[in-house]
């Protein structure tokens, strides 16, 4: 499955990772999101309430154009630089981005994107 990402005239497509966290995700849409930079490595944005985590695979490389919930605050975030080479417990995949991550990095204040599937 697919979801774009809309915002200021510019579209990031997302190839969506089939797990209980990403059903929950995909449950929400469509909807819109407020983003914000994080660390100068990511765009992260709150959910509207939370998910039930209990399920989901956890562990990821915190690479750019990865989607993925962060456990300890329960936020979801896109990675735009790669932020480490390890396997991180604390993230859960949600997708990966196959079109438009230059967008994201160049985007440099807080933006609202309209997340909808797509495929």
């Amino acid at each position: 499955m697919k979801i774009r990402m809309s915002f200021s005239n510019n579209e990031v497509v997302i190839n969506m990772y089939d797990n209980p966290a990403t059903k929950q995700v995909i449950a929400l849409l469509p909807a819109e999101f407020q983003f914000s930079d994080f660390a100068g490595e990511e765009k992260i944005t709150n959910f509207p309430k939370p998910l039930n985590l209990n399920d989901a695979p956890r562990g990821m490389v915190a690479t750019a154009g990865k989607l993925f919930i962060y456990t300890p605050w329960g936020n979801m975030g896109i990675f735009y630089k790669d932020h480490g080479h390890t396997m991180d417990k604390s993230l859960i995949p949600l997708g990966e981005v196959e079109s438009g991550l230059e967008y994201l990095r160049s985007q440099k204040t807080d933006f609202k994107a309209k997340l909808e599937i797509i495929k």
